[in-house]
């Protein structure tokens, strides 16, 4: 094999299959629970992180806003801003606990851990239509808001409602594919393992 400038090392040899973004085939069920947990370690990990970036965006407004309704941006902001970094470090934490504990409940009674698993995911899947319902209603406020009032502080509720809202539909978003790769994850060890 020639060289190039890259090391042979790092090129995937006829024995060795190259492993894609997404090929999931040769994990084992604790593997996709594991990766599970550490995704949404991640994404509480991002939404603590937009909360730090929301909350330097509000203290730059309150700060140099030229205009009434820049300053006035500032307060809602940094509500926003600490729902986020509560919401992200708490849940970053829980899931934290939750990944250290995963692998010796595999190991101590892999069928209960199957069906816990099947249970708290099920749970956890009603949530996304809440999400959507939430949003509905923070973009309708938000409209309803801008029709009804030119108040700059009322304004700018609106805004970070509208901003709750599209965080809340993004988070969601990913978090809802992984869990149906994860429900996919489970009803594949079910069927091979033949549990109900």
């Amino acid at each position: 094999m020639a060289n190039n400038g890259v090391n042979d090392a790092a090129q995937p040899r006829d024995d060795q299959p190259a492993h894609r973004i997404g090929d999931e085939s040769d994990m084992t069920f604790l593997d996709h629970s594991i990766a599970w947990q550490r995704g949404e370690a991640f994404e509480m990990m991002v939404l603590a992180g937009a909360g730090g970036v929301v909350l330097i965006l509000a203290v730059g407004l309150w700060r140099s806003a030229p205009t009434a309704l820049g300053q006035a941006l500032a307060l809602p902001l940094v509500v926003v801003a600490l729902i986020f970094l509560a919401a992200g470090v708490l849940g970053s934490l829980g899931t934290t606990e939750r990944l250290a504990a995963f692998s010796a409940a595999f190991e101590a009674d892999p069928v209960a851990f199957v069906q816990a698993e099947k249970a708290r995911v099920e749970a956890f899947q009603r949530l996304y239509t809440y999400t959507i319902i939430g949003a509905a209603g923070a973009f309708t406020g938000a409209v309803m808001i801008f029709v009804f009032s030119e108040h700059p502080l009322l304004r700018a509720i609106a805004v970070s409602l509208a901003f709750i809202g599209l965080t809340g539909l993004v988070v969601d978003m990913f978090s809802k594919e992984r869990a149906d790769r994860y429900s996919a994850a489970i009803q594949s060890e079910l069927a091979r393992t033949e549990l109900p």
